[in-house]
């Protein structure tokens, strides 16, 4: 079928799914869908919920729960699980600055040592010196994402508050230096632009890194599961309590990415495994929630899944 037409088909397949979203609910709820068919497709490992900045536009004032870094231990724990499950794709950040842990490099290369095929994580880009550039690039890193949201020094450091443009800009320089002195064509590097109170500077960001980043990576500042805003729109449900799996730097089980605080914990890999949390009745529960009414309240207010394909329902076969 030609791209056009695969397109076409698409968008109508994704309008028909989100006009009748009260029946694809029923139906996954009479499928018994609160069990997940199949081990998370990502999971997401937070190396640390400290961060070395105060974003204009991050709820990290929120967040009550205790800061730290996740130890060797348990991050050895967690990987070992993944590789037994079959799990393809862990990611080492939540909440933080993921190279605030200076095991960083370790643990990545101890995932693809156990053969996770795909190991990324997401950065300010702050803390990306060139001993930690060529560390990562040796680990084995697949993509790093790193946060610019700006396309100059002004809107970035009004928005990235305590970090200096100039050396983001280095760092990300650096690492293509470093990729490209060692013949790698990895870490896939993404930069990311989150569309906010900067968006004419938006085509001038795509302009400048198009030609530098293997991909760009353009989307709308989302609400922090309500944090931000009062209420987020719930209408199809949301692939994260059935696809990811959200482990915090203590080793509990978080709802998913958007639980800043930890408000809804599923189990905790320090007395349990992947596997008995998965489809334990914690986890089948806030999926029946889902299902039935929006899910937990941190759910209800939350505009992710809006921004999401429902084309997602179909891994659940």
């Amino acid at each position: 079928m030609p791209s056009t037409l695969r397109r076409r088909a698409r968008r109508a397949t994704e309008s028909f799914l989100l006009r009748h979203a009260s029946l694809v609910r029923r139906l996954l709820l009479a499928a018994g869908r609160d069990r997940a068919p199949r081990p998370p497709e990502i999971v997401q490992i937070e190396a640390t919920n400290i961060c070395n900045a105060k974003c204009t536009f991050c709820p990290r004032d929120d967040m009550t729960r205790r800061q730290g870094i996740m130890d060797w231990a348990l991050y050895q724990k967690i990987v070992d699980e993944c590789a037994a499950l079959g799990i393809g794709h862990v990611r080492m950040h939540n909440y933080g600055e993921a190279f605030v842990d200076r095991k960083l490099p370790e643990k990545i290369a101890y995932a693809k040592s156990k053969g996770i095929r795909e190991v990324g994580v997401i950065t300010n880009g702050s803390l990306l010196g060139p001993d930690a550039a060529r560390a990562i690039v040796l680990a084995g890193l697949d993509a790093i994402n790193i946060s610019l949201d700006a396309a100059g020094k002004e809107t970035f450091e009004s928005t990235r508050v305590g970090l200096k443009y100039d050396r983001v800009v280095a760092n990300v320089e650096g690492l293509i230096r470093v990729r490209r002195e060692l013949g790698r064509t990895r870490p896939k590097l993404i930069l990311s632009f989150v569309r906010q109170d900067n968006s004419a500077e938006e085509q001038a960001f795509i302009d400048h890194w198009s030609a530098v980043a293997d991909k760009i990576h353009v989307t709308n500042l989302h609400n922090w599961a309500g944090a931000l805003t009062r209420r987020g729109e719930v209408n199809f449900p949301c692939y994260r309590q059935w696809l990811t799996f959200t482990v915090l730097w203590d080793g509990r089980v978080s709802l998913c990415c958007a639980d800043l605080d930890g408000r809804v914990v599923l189990g905790d890999l320090n007395t349990q495994t992947i596997a008995e949390i998965w489809n334990g009745e914690a986890y089948r529960r806030v999926r029946r929630e889902q299902l039935q009414s929006g899910g937990p309240a941190i759910c209800r207010n939350c505009d992710l899944p809006a921004k999401d394909s429902p084309l997602w329902v179909a891994r659940l076969r």
